[in-house]
């Protein structure tokens, strides 16, 4: 009888039989009413259907590819459709999604996407909200400090910091005694590791090159053909001239009116799933245990 049982036709008809009643016990049957075999095929089931698909959840990109399909290419996509809505569901039949983390998160993920819906649904912006919203939040649309200038690098690794600071005063009266402009900085000095000239550079992009202190002393600099210095990096000194410098300014809205946009139908998505996620949550009651007292080793 074993070896019976080892028969590779028999394993494979004894395979087949315990599949045959996981449908039948689990499966949908007519005793559990008709919707378990309903597939309603429709264009807003096909318009989810497409953003999964293209993981771009667009829904006027999908409805316009929708629209662009001639009648081949529907038929195709709600072919596609069906064989994927009947494997699903014949997998939730037998339990498969149980316990597979993956399964949660896509589920997670699309009933996030349904929330987000709720947001889509409202009507359209006009000039005075984003006006509005332009307002209430200014502080993003900030062009930083820029400072336009060139430096001469004195590199403190090959010779330390005391000979590096030497050469760099020593130079410094040099250069402006022979009055070295803006354009011969590249014949003095070392290589630096990153750039000789800095044009229209933001406060945040030089603090990361040289330093916090050696940024405050460029953008408290005026502009001028003097060279100025030295100034410590952490590489070594540098020695400075100023062409130009523009404080933090807000753009104005016609600037920036596209990311405002943006920004706006984000953060109001974002609310109506928070919001839809609350409303959700009300149905629910959260019972927490809490964690059981460490026993000690006298403990009985």
């Amino acid at each position: 009888m074993v070896q019976l049982f080892r028969q590779p036709l028999v394993q494979f008809l004894v395979g087949g039989a315990l599949f045959y009643l996981a449908l039948a016990a689990f499966g949908p049957s007519e005793n559990k009413g008709d919707n378990a075999y309903l597939i309603v095929v429709d264009d807003p089931a096909l318009l989810i259907y497409l953003q999964y698909q293209d993981k771009a959840f667009d829904t006027k990109q999908a409805r316009l590819l929708l629209s662009s399909l001639d009648a081949v290419g529907r038929a195709k996509l709600e072919a596609e459709y069906i064989r994927d809505e009947i494997m699903v569901r014949e997998a939730i039949s037998l339990g498969l999604d149980q316990n597979d983390d993956v399964i949660r998160q896509r589920l997670i993920q699309k009933t996030d996407f349904i929330f987000q819906g709720f947001g889509e649904e409202k009507g359209g912006l006009t000039n005075a909200d984003i006006e509005a919203y332009y307002g209430a939040n200014s502080d993003r649309y900030v062009q930083p400090a820029q400072a336009t200038f060139t430096h001469i690098f004195f590199n403190a690794r090959d010779c330390g910091l005391a000979e590096a600071k030497r050469d760099a005063e020593a130079a410094l009266i040099q250069l402006n005694s022979e009055q070295v402009s803006f354009e011969q900085a590249g014949q003095h000095g070392d290589r630096f590791f990153f750039l000789r000239n800095y044009v229209e550079r933001s406060d945040r992009l030089v603090t990361d090159h040289f330093g916090s202190e050696m940024m405050a002393h460029i953008f408290s600099t005026e502009p001028g053909s003097d060279w100025i210095g030295p100034f410590q990096s952490k590489y070594g000194f540098h020695l400075v001239m100023m062409r130009g410098k523009q404080p933090a300014q807000t753009l104005p809205l016609e600037n920036v009116a596209a990311q405002v946009l943006a920004d706006m139908e984000r953060d109001r998505l974002d609310a109506a799933r928070l919001a839809a996620y609350q409303r959700a949550a009300e149905h629910y009651t959260i019972l927490k245990h809490l964690p059981s007292a460490p026993q000690t080793s006298g403990s009985r």
